[in-house]
């Protein structure tokens, strides 16, 4: 039996069964229909793997080395932020048009820095170190740069790797603030396994210990009957990992520079349901009479001047996410000011000055940032409701009846809670006030 399964299935049965649930807190991922994406996790799982013994990749559900290597190679050798440098699509949503994801992962371990020993980036100064004072206890690297993190399409999981020698043994912590055990967690031990072999061999060392630290190691609700079913299985061997003996510089290694040999392990036939992280946590600011209704026409129910001045507070700075029609009833059909505007529209001939405009739901919640204001309309409402985590509510005591456009009744979905109540407030015979909702679902 793989001492790596081992692991894998004493850390699902553990999280199963002592892991502490999130189903009463707000959460920023969802399922594709829109469902909010709760988990059971544990704090502080910490894992030992010998690399001397043998190499830690799963069997219970088959890995894919050469593709693990890819994205390991993405990051830490070719240090690129950009998903076109990249063979497989799984970063798809977090890049922007150009294939970015911004200043994060690869990015970060190419930007050089002044280190006592010279100008170089941190992947050079680890191999700097490591051949010329091995006994070194600073060997760190971090690529969580707090300066850079608004600039980031996502922020790193596995965030640091300490490097420390024994003898001419090359031992390493991966430290992850975060990992989904299904999807990630063999996955990432695969990769820095591989890492601590090629940092080995380029430097005449002999792998040894892999530490992996996990500070939220979770299991998503809809994984559990997958969990469950894959820990039932009975374990193969562990496979060897070959790896060309050839290459002892550290940026002449490929993915085809490893392979496994004896590799036996059971196909994963389900789909893995994949929570959408892009947009998550988002806001919205709506105006809704006595039945819920917004817009009557294609125009707002009402014009309530004095409810301009919370609007302009409240997202002032941040970036306001509307439709096409909704920013042609704006003065001049022109973009709100001092605020960045994220136009959803599915013309894809349409183009307007001032703001950036995405033609799917998929790639703006890819570029919008948590931060973000959803002001309408009706459309783009119902379209990003689910990936919204805050709802700024004007309540008008009066019904429209030649309303035709509808939000969503907060108060009669439980996965949504009113937080607060202002007085009520009167404007040209109007009554209204301000309720702000928090999803707890």
């Amino acid at each position: 039996m793989s001492y790596a399964d081992q692991i894998f299935i004493q850390n699902c049965k553990d999280i199963l069964s002592k892991g502490v649930w999130d189903t009463g807190l707000p959460v920023r991922p969802h399922w594709e229909d829109g469902t909010p994406a709760h988990t059971v996790k544990l704090f502080g799982v910490v894992n030992r793997y010998d690399l001397r013994q043998e190499f830690p990749i799963i069997t219970v559900r088959k890995q894919f080395l050469k593709s693990a290597v890819d994205e390991l190679l993405w990051i830490w050798q070719r240090k690129s932020n950009n998903i076109k440098d990249l063979s497989s699509h799984v970063w798809d949503a977090w890049a922007d048009e150009s294939g970015s994801i911004g200043k994060a992962y690869g990015y970060q371990l190419g930007v050089q820095y002044d280190f006592p020993e010279g100008r170089m980036d941190q992947v050079d100064w680890i191999l700097h170190t490591l051949k010329d004072s091995p006994s070194s206890r600073r060997m760190v690297t971090n690529i969580f740069n707090h300066q850079d993190l608004k600039e980031m399409g996502l922020q790193p999981c596995a965030w640091s790797m300490t490097f420390n020698v024994s003898g001419n043994t090359l031992n390493a912590i991966l430290n992850q603030r975060s990992q989904d055990i299904l999807t990630a967690n063999n996955w990432n031990v695969v990769q820095y396994a591989v890492l601590v072999h090629m940092f080995a061999q380029a430097s005449g060392l002999i792998p040894g210990e892999l530490v992996h630290v996990i500070a939220d190691a979770h299991i998503y609700d809809r994984h559990v009957p997958i969990i469950e079913e894959i820990i039932q299985r009975q374990p193969y061997d562990a496979p060897r990992l070959w790896m060309d003996p050839t290459v002892t510089d550290f940026y002449a290694f490929t993915k085809n520079s490893f392979r496994l040999e004896g590799y036996e392990a059971y196909p994963l036939e389900e789909k893995i349901p994949v929570a959408v992280l892009g947009g998550n946590g988002m806001n919205l600011i709506v105006a809704v009479d006595a039945n819920w209704a917004i817009g009557k026409g294609g125009d707002q129910l009402c014009y309530l001047k004095e409810d301009l001045k919370p609007f302009k507070e409240l997202t002032l700075g941040h970036p306001v996410i509307l439709g096409r029609k909704t920013l042609a009833t704006f003065p001049g059909g022109r973009p709100l000011k001092n605020r960045p505007n994220l136009i959803l529209s599915r013309d894809p001939g349409f183009q307007v000055e001032g703001a950036e405009v995405f033609h799917d739901v998929e790639s703006l919640l890819a570029a919008a940032p948590a931060d973000s204001f959803v002001i309408g309309g009706g459309s783009v409402y119902k379209a990003l409701l689910p990936y919204c985590d805050t709802a700024y509510v004007t309540r008008i005591g009066h019904a429209f009846p030649e309303a035709d456009t509808f939000f969503p009744d907060l108060d009669a979905d439980p996965a949504w809670q009113v937080v607060s109540t202002g007085e009520p407030l009167e404007q040209d015979d109007l009554t209204y006030q301000y309720v702000t909702y928090r999803r707890v679902k």
